[in-house]
């Protein structure tokens, strides 16, 4: 005699649930081995082949593996390509000639480099200020890095009005870039117009390794 839960026997659920979750078996594999099934479909008289489900559940299985290795490579060659892309730029920096042209090589190549809707800076020392560049109180440029921190992901809606004002409706995701001058500050507002291009758990290894080429190449400009 079945147990019964309300109007329903424990079967009918058991049944019930199984058809709303087909792929239980499939995302369970292991409780095939501990289940007895009929030798034939007594509604239809077919014989169950469990051969062929065996074969179509490895089958994938492989398939899935197959999808995560290829990921995996495209991360790789991904990361790859940025690593090339950051050396050159680093050289193109390393190789500017004055502050100016140091702030335009910043402003296209990381354009290029992040695949950025748009790349800003702005100096927090009025005497920094070049053609491309523009000025930007201090306290707020260091209310968005904090505990010594040169990079800033948290994607804080305010920062698109006040790093991209001609793009606020534009620019979805962006990241901050401060590099650090003896008479002030440099942030680099990098936007763009994808949700996703910029994100709080993002890895910042590349570019806070360029950071510290565009450092180098100010101190060598006597900005100390």
């Amino acid at each position: 005699m079945p147990t019964k839960s309300g109007n329903k026997s424990l079967e009918d659920i058991v049944i019930n649930f199984l058809k709303k979750n087909r792929n239980f078996f499939i995302n369970y594999p292991e409780l095939i081995n501990e289940l007895n099934f009929p030798v034939k479909d007594k509604s239809q008289g077919k014989v169950i082949d469990l051969e062929a489900y065996r074969y179509k559940r490895i089958s994938r299985e492989n398939i899935d593996l197959q999808n995560q290795i290829t990921e995996i490579l495209l991360a790789g060659k991904s990361h790859m390509t940025s690593q090339k892309r950051i050396l050159k730029s680093s050289i193109r920096i390393l190789n500017t000639k004055s502050f100016s042209k140091l702030i335009d090589v910043i402003i296209s190549d990381l354009k290029i480099i992040l695949g950025c809707k748009s790349v800003n800076c702005f100096f927090t020392n009025k005497e920094l200020i070049t053609s491309n560049s523009s000025l930007i109180d201090t306290k707020i440029a260091n209310s968005y890095f904090r505990d010594g921190n040169k990079t800033y992901l948290n994607q804080n809606p305010k920062g698109i009005l006040i790093f991209f004002p001609n793009l606020s409706r534009t620019i979805k995701s962006y990241i901050l870039l401060k590099v650090e001058i003896g008479k002030g500050s440099l942030i680099i507002a990098m936007g763009s117009n994808s949700t996703t291009k910029f994100t709080p758990d993002q890895k910042v290894d590349l570019i806070e390794y360029l950071n510290k080429i565009i450092e180098i190449k100010v101190k060598n400009f006597g900005l100390k």
